[in-house]
């Protein structure tokens, strides 16, 4: 199930641009969307609350089903994806967007407890921008790389 908080921090007017551009006027919401795909409900949590206050607007995903199915709907600026998820892993969810030409370039940082160097390069060859072992980062790293 993919939610987003009504209570979330309200959005800034000044956004933030991951690729060092500045977005143009028109759509300055929409350029602040995150997609957080982590079953780990108490990391999740974690994660959107900081994002949120960080002024970011924040979509939730339990699964990979969910996250395909957001993203079917919305461009978000970025994806943060876990690998092992119920049903549609991380990997499948990779695969599938970039397939697709409106999701091919989005950017995905993987946040997995996934270390096996095969399974690292799988995901790199999947075009990962960042990956992030969640055993060897604490929340304000894995911010930093977010926000970068």
């Amino acid at each position: 199930m993919v939610e987003t908080s009504s209570q979330s921090s309200p959005v800034s007017d000044q956004p933030v641009s991951l690729s060092g551009q500045e977005p143009e006027n028109q759509n300055v919401q929409k350029q602040r969307i995150i997609l957080v795909a982590e079953d780990d409900s108490f990391l999740r949590k974690l994660l959107c609350d900081k994002l949120r206050h960080e002024g970011f607007e924040i979509f939730e995903a339990t699964n990979g089903q969910d996250a395909l199915d957001f993203l079917k709907r919305e461009k978000p600026i970025l994806l943060l994806l876990d690998l092992v998820m119920p049903g549609i892993d991380g990997f499948k969810v990779l695969e599938s967007i970039r397939k697709e030409e409106s999701t091919k370039d989005l950017p995905v940082i993987v946040l997995s407890n996934v270390a096996e160097k095969h399974l690292v390069e799988r995901a790199q060859a999947l075009g990962v921008d960042d990956y992030l072992i969640k055993a060897h980062f604490v929340l304000e790293e894995i911010m930093e790389r977010i926000t970068k």
